[in-house]
């Protein structure tokens, strides 16, 4: 663990554009990083990229400071001056040793995260690792790290309230979604085709409703998103003409006015009197405020889904303290496995010793008595050698290791 080094490049020291200058694309990853590795003396290396952070994950014999930073920046942004350089580097969280594996495990749990009990950090991580070994720049002892950081987690939302409670706009509206208890075949219209529209898209296709449109401002985007989900595409010029009426409207558009007027939401209804649900994940709101006046509709908004998320969030703050409880007991487990995995190291030495004085003893100190044995005499010798021989090598180790850990609990 001493030896153990984090970079953090995230969203609680620098705004989101200027971690996303950091990403690297994937198929300059491997020679970037084996770059990197040799360039600065790393010995095993792992890359974290997610919307938020930029972690550099690494093994280095000394710590991590400002100016090893710097060189860091610097080779990843080459074309930056020294002030910018060293202005970010400063900007930076360092880890090393303890803090860097308190940090590790605090990220793979979400607590870290912008949205607290978010599990996808926990398949970020693991791809990242597993990535790193695939381009050949980490190894056993970032294994051992990683391994421990996802079992941490999984305890913590298995046995934490972190993850309950959903906090996510998408979520939050799901749920609403299901409310309703709407048919499969249930006539869903969707505004816009960000990110947002992207996930509700994805639960609503895994869930099998089908007769989904789509319509954005650039319907190439709105083909794209229509393709991968099985839905009809339209531009929002297209949407005036749309005539088949819709049970659910979604949207969520970075217009700044609102794009879903009294005309716009008549012509859309085609006339229709049956309640319809709304849901409106846009701000400012995509939906004007006439619509929820003149028409007889379910309307869920942003401001709603604000204070149930906010509601959510304060629930999940209560598993804070044991969460810390099992980051702590994670902790003590990954330095009993380092310890015990050093002991291991040290213990390598034996069998080969064990071996090299057995092969002493046959093949020169007792060479000449051996000659004088006949065929089945030298077997039977051979084989108690061979016996004493495991013998020798496994139950010193065994007592060796069990008092070696017994003096690892003690302390």
């Amino acid at each position: 663990m001493n030896e153990l080094r984090v970079i953090a490049i995230t969203h609680k020291n620098f705004p989101l554009e200027d971690i996303g200058q950091f990403h690297i694309q994937s198929e300059r990853r491997a020679d970037l990083l084996t770059e990197l590795k040799t360039t600065l003396g790393i010995q095993e290396l792992m890359y974290l990229s997610t919307c938020n952070r930029v972690e550099l994950i690494f093994t280095l014999p000394h710590f991590v400071c400002p100016g090893f930073t710097a060189q860091v920046v610097s080779f990843l942004q080459p074309t930056w001056g020294e002030e910018k350089v060293k202005a970010t580097a400063q900007t930076c969280e360092r880890y090393n040793g303890a803090e860097a594996m308190h940090h590790l495990l605090h990220v793979a749990s979400s607590l870290d995260s912008v949205i607290l009990g978010e599990r996808e950090i926990i398949t970020q991580l693991r791809k990242s690792f597993e990535d790193s070994i695939y381009d050949g720049v980490s190894g056993d002892a970032l294994r051992l790290v990683i391994s421990q950081c996802i079992k941490t987690s999984k305890e913590i939302f298995t046995k934490t309230d972190l993850a309950k409670r959903p906090v996510s706009a998408v979520s939050l509206a799901w749920q609403q979604f299901l409310k309703a208890g709407l048919r499969h075949d249930a006539r869903i219209v969707m505004i816009g085709a960000g990110q947002i529209i992207r996930n509700f898209c994805k639960f609503l296709h895994e869930n099998d409703y089908t007769n989904i449109t789509i319509a954005n401002r650039t319907k190439v985007k709105a083909v794209e998103l229509a393709n991968a989900v099985g839905a009809n595409a339209l531009s929002l010029e297209e949407l005036v003409n749309y005539k088949n009426g819709f049970d659910v409207l979604i949207t969520c558009t970075a217009a700044e006015e609102a794009i879903v007027d009294d005309k716009v939401y008549s012509s859309l209804v085609s006339g229709e009197k049956e309640r319809k649900l709304v849901i409106d994940l846009a701000l400012p709101a995509d939906v004007s405020a006439d619509v929820l006046v003149n028409f007889d509709i379910n309307y869920v908004g942003m401001n709603q889904i604000q204070v149930k998320a906010s509601e959510n969030i304060a629930f999940r703050q209560h598993a804070l303290a044991e969460c810390e409880a099992i980051i702590e007991s994670g902790k003590r487990e990954f330095e009993k496995q380092l310890q015990q995995r050093q002991i291991e190291h040290a213990m390598k030495a034996i069998p080969e010793a064990v071996k090299e004085i057995r092969n002493t003893a046959l093949g020169n100190v007792f060479a000449k008595d051996l000659e004088q044995l006949d065929e089945q005499s030298r077997q039977v010798l051979e084989k108690i050698m061979t016996y004493m021989e495991k013998k020798y090598i496994s139950i010193p180790m065994k007592m060796a290791r069990e008092v070696l850990m017994n003096e690892v609990v003690k302390n």
